[in-house]
């Protein structure tokens, strides 16, 4: 019986090419969903065995954006699309806040104009906390951002919770610590870790994959990297879309911390990384003054009691072994493209 009421529905992915978006659209799919996923640029239509109906185009755009809501009709909107990275958010600060602060906003509406039976997913961040003090974060937290980013994702976040109060619709946020995956960019600190150490693994001193600065990721023999002794709650990005998808299925809409629950540094994901190469981190990794944040959140670690305790969800993949998925599929890539590489020769 559920997998024909699964064949009835009709989901709305935003940002189906990211990261969250890829491990998002392949669970919808095994469950039986007719998936409709938009992206900013065009992608391969093979993707997911051709099963996606694709939207390509910018969701700021309000002709756009609503085109897509009423072509797809869905009965559940997982938003995902944004400015995903705070220090990129300063240089572009309008996209980021109205993308990642008006969008929701104009998809709330259009829920409660034209399908106010649809159901939203909102991916909020960690980021909305700001830089506070070492402790747990859950839903009641005080939110106090400190950049574009988090400052535009606070905006939604209450958007959603406003929204939901005022008109009853089925509107959830989670609050979404830091998840990663072999999917993840390179410009993510995780991903250049995962992908120097598998360059010098391979034998590599110099890449031609190249930092936020424009510099090789990996040079002369060393990764340089900013302040080592932040703090993240490191998730797996195919574990939370998991609690992305229970949360809409919930029988009552609500806004909840989404993470592991533990903490690690930077210096503790480069020790782990290195070591899946057997390597000693200490020798190549360069704290780059140049590349330390004014403006930085030093630690978040998700209390997720709400999540557990009413949704049921827990992550699967531990810290060790998302490092490890990490390092080593970097690994296969760059086996291939050194292959690649010697037979063009």
């Amino acid at each position: 019986m559920t997998s024909k009421i699964h064949l009835s529905k009709r989901a709305l992915v935003t940002g189906g090419a990211g990261q969250d978006g890829w491990y998002l659209v392949g669970l919808l799919l095994e469950r039986g969903y007719q998936v409709f996923a938009h992206s900013r640029r065009r992608v391969d239509l093979s993707l997911h065995g051709g099963r996606v109906s694709w939207y390509t185009g910018d969701l700021t755009n309000d002709v756009f954006l609503n085109e897509i809501l009423a072509a797809s009709a869905p009965d559940e909107i997982y938003n995902l699309a944004a400015v995903s990275r705070p220090a990129l958010s300063w240089d572009i600060p309008i996209e980021t806040a109205v993308l990642n602060g008006l969008v929701p906003q104009r998809i709330c509406e259009f829920i409660r104009r034209k399908m106010p039976a649809t159901r939203l997913f909102q991916a909020t961040s960690s980021e909305i906390y700001g830089d506070g003090p070492p402790q747990l974060q859950d839903e009641r937290t005080k939110i106090n951002p400190k950049s574009p980013y988090g400052i535009s994702k606070a905006y939604a976040h209450q958007t959603i919770g406003a929204y939901r109060q005022q008109y009853g619709l089925h509107l959830s946020s989670g609050i979404l610590f830091n998840h990663e995956s072999p999917r993840r960019p390179l410009n993510f600190v995780s991903q250049k870790i995962a992908h120097a150490v598998a360059a010098i693994s391979l034998g590599l001193r110099e890449t031609r994959e190249l930092d936020e600065r424009g510099n090789p990721i990996l040079s002369d023999g060393k990764l340089y990297l900013g302040d080592l002794n932040v703090r993240r709650d490191f998730g797996f990005a195919g574990d939370f879309v998991e609690a992305m998808h229970l949360i809409v299925q919930s029988e009552l809409p609500s806004d909840y911390a989404v993470g592991t629950g533990q903490t690690h540094s930077i210096a503790e994901f480069c020790e782990t990384a290195f070591k899946v190469g057997g390597l000693d981190w200490t020798r190549y990794v360069v704290v780059d003054q140049r590349l330390l944040r004014k403006v930085d959140s030093h630690f978040t670690q998700a209390d997720t009691s709400k999540l557990r305790s009413q949704i049921g969800w827990r992550p699967k993949v531990q810290f060790p072994e998302l490092v490890k998925m990490m390092v080593e599929e970097r690994m296969r890539i760059l086996e291939v493209s050194l292959l690649t590489q010697d037979k063009s020769r």
